[in-house]
């Protein structure tokens, strides 16, 4: 794993509420200047949702935005349709997964931005793709039956979400020294339910497929999931950073400590959730949350987690993506966030000189 050390830079996840890319990406910029994002923007328009906007050119897909519905077919065509897939992904063809800017307005409006500043660029830029099993048991076929439980679909499913993040770390890279590709798996709130007939390995191998497609082009490879889940499966897969919902969903995390142990000895980066996006505004302030992300990290410390690793080793972020706020609201958690990181990163630089 690539060495990196953060010490709580903000990012965010990845949607917002916007429809217009350019004063958001210079919001963006200005905010995040260490670990900037590229935005979905589903507001701008439906394909920009996340099972939709990974969709383009997959064997068989099927997109019907009168209704706003997404689901593939398994018809003679596609059969043709995916011969011609897996030959791309045997030749290592990456740009036949490529993200057209009709379907990621943000992406491409945000990477032409960044290549303008020159020098001064950020070295490191962050991107999402939709996670493989999360693809794999929400988006379905002709019969509404999830593409998980058909084989050649869940090929599909697995192979190209790992064959979009690694196009999506080429394009960042293409742009900055650094990137880190994230995969979005809000399904993994699911596992282990009865409404879920994958096996613990399957859904390993799903995600270090991607992951090890990510690495391939040379990024870290992330791993989102906005509710609690089985930490251990995501802990045992190869991603590079885990960002979780610290705000609502921490007691669940710190049931591993030995798991998270080994995660940052190995050079893990965990992507502390801190700003919540589902409560009112006035639930929270920048003190409050500075004080709970505190008191999590200290509680992991008790348990036997490095205490500077956590903090080197740390991000913050939103707990979820802002697509559902307003522009108003998300445009405070940005401001909460900033907020929140540099006075936590003063804090501890203050607790560094006093402890010499």
């Amino acid at each position: 794993m690539q060495r990196a050390r953060f010490d709580a830079a903000p990012t965010v996840v990845g949607s917002f509420p916007h429809s217009d890319p350019d004063r958001l990406i210079g919001r963006i910029l200005a905010t995040l200047p260490e670990l900037p994002a590229w935005p979905q923007m589903p507001a701008r328009d439906w394909i920009e949702s996340m099972y939709v906007q990974y969709s383009e050119g997959l064997p068989g897909v099927t997109i019907d935005r009168e209704s706003q519905k997404i689901w593939f077919r398994t018809d003679e065509r596609f059969q043709q349709e995916l011969e011609g897939f897996y030959q791309a992904i045997v030749d290592e063809d990456v740009e036949r997964f490529a993200v057209s800017r009709e379907y990621a307005l943000g992406l491409h409006a945000f990477l032409e931005r960044v290549e303008q500043i020159g020098a001064g660029r950020p070295q490191w830029i962050k991107g999402q793709v939709t996670g493989p099993f999360s693809f794999a048991m929400t988006v379905t076929d002709e019969n509404k039956r999830a593409m998980a439980y058909t084989p050649e679909l869940y090929e599909v499913a697995v192979q190209g979400m790992a064959m979009k993040a690694r196009w999506m770390a080429r394009r960042l890279l293409e742009t900055a020294p650094n990137a880190i590709v994230v995969l979005d798996e809000p399904y993994l709130c699911s596992f282990g339910s009865a409404f879920v007939n994958v096996a613990r390995e399957d859904v390993v191998g799903m995600i270090d497929s991607a992951v090890e497609a990510v690495h391939k082009e040379g990024a870290l490879a992330g791993l989102h999931c906005c509710g609690n889940t089985d930490w251990s499966l995501v802990l045992a897969t190869g991603v590079d950073v885990v960002n979780f919902d610290a705000y609502e969903y921490f007691q669940g995390l710190s049931l591993y400590p030995v798991e998270l142990k080994a995660f940052f000895e190995r050079g893990g980066i965990l992507s502390w959730g801190i700003v919540p996006t589902t409560r009112s505004m006035s639930e929270f302030t920048p003190q409050g949350l500075l004080e709970k992300l505190e008191g999590h990290m200290n509680a992991l410390a008790g348990k036997g987690v490095d205490r500077t690793l956590l903090f080197r080793q740390s991000l913050l972020t939103p707990s979820c993506g802002m697509g559902t706020q307003t522009v108003d609201g998300a445009g405070h958690v940005l401001s909460v966030l900033s907020e929140v990181a540099s006075r936590f990163r003063e804090r501890e630089a203050r607790s560094a000189l006093q402890t010499r």
